[in-house]
C-alpha cells in the first residue's frame, strides 16, 4: 500500500484489484480473495482483466490485462471465491422435477467449476435435473434445465451507463444466455449490434 500511494496510485488500480473486478463481474454477488499473481505488467490507472475462455475456480486462472483499450500483458492468479451456492439436500434422480424443499443455500469455496454466474435457488426450482444428482452436490446449470434468461429474438430492456448518467432503452438480441453471459444485442438507435451482459430475464446492460 506505501509503494502504491508513493507512485500516486490507488489500490483500486493493481492488478490484484483488476482480477478481483473481473470475477465479480462475472460471477456477481461473490467474495473474491486473490491469493497470489505471477505478471510482468506493473500496476497502473485504469487496468482490466478479462478471464480466459474455460478457466475454472479451485486452480491458477489466466487473465489478459490492458488498460485504456490496448493490452497490456497477461496475468496468472490463484483465488479464492466464495459465495451463497445451491446446493442438493436430498439425491435427485434423472429428469425428476426439483422443488424448494430440495435445495439449500451454504456458503462454501467455490471450486471445480467454470467461471461463470451459478443459478439461484429461484433459477433451479422448478427445473428438471439432467442426470442424478448426489446429496450436498453443487447446483448450477450444467445439472439442470435452465431456461435461459435472455433468448435470441428476444425483445430486451438495454442500460447503458456513462460516468453517473444511466440511460435505459430497447432492444432486440441476437443471442441467447444466462445471467452473466454476454450476448449481442441491437438498438433502434445503433447501426450495428452492441455488446451487452445479461444482467436478468430478459434485461442487459451494454459492455463499454
Amino acid at each position: 500500500m506505501v509503494l502504491l500511494l508513493a507512485l500516486g496510485l490507488a489500490a483500486s488500480d493493481g492488478v490484484s484489484a483488476a482480477i478481483e473486478r473481473s470475477l465479480i463481474d462475472r460471477m456477481g454477488d461473490v467474495t473474491v480473495v486473490v491469493r497470489r499473481v505471477s505478471t510482468i505488467v506493473t500496476d497502473r490507472p485504469g487496468l482490466v482483466a478479462a478471464i480466459e475462455p474455460g478457466a475454472r475456480l479451485g486452480q491458477p486462472i489466466r487473465f489478459v490485462l490492458s488498460a485504456d483499450g490496448r493490452r497490456v500483458g497477461s496475468a496468472v492468479a490463484n483465488v479464492s471465491v466464495t459465495s451463497g451456492v445451491v446446493v442438493a439436500r436430498r439425491s435427485i434422480a434423472r429428469d425428476e422435477e426439483v422443488g424448494a424443499g430440495d435445495v439449500a443455500i451454504t456458503q462454501t469455496e467455490i471450486k471445480n467449476v467454470l467461471v461463470r454466474r451459478l443459478p439461484t435457488q429461484a433459477d433451479i426450482v422448478g427445473t428438471r435435473a439432467r442426470r442424478d444428482i448426489a446429496a450436498g452436490e453443487l447446483m448450477t446449470s450444467a445439472l439442470v434445465v435452465v431456461p435461459p434468461a435472455v433468448r435470441s429474438g428476444d425483445q430486451v430492456r438495454v442500460v447503458v451507463t456513462m460516468g453517473p448518467v444511466q440511460v435505459s432503452g430497447e432492444g432486440r438480441a441476437s443471442g441467447s444466455g444466462q445471467v452473466g453471459d454476454r450476448v449481442r444485442v441491437l438498438t433502434s438507435s445503433s447501426r450495428k449490434p452492441l455488446n451487452a451482459r445479461i444482467t436478468g430475464r430478459g434485461a442487459v446492460e451494454i459492455v463499454q
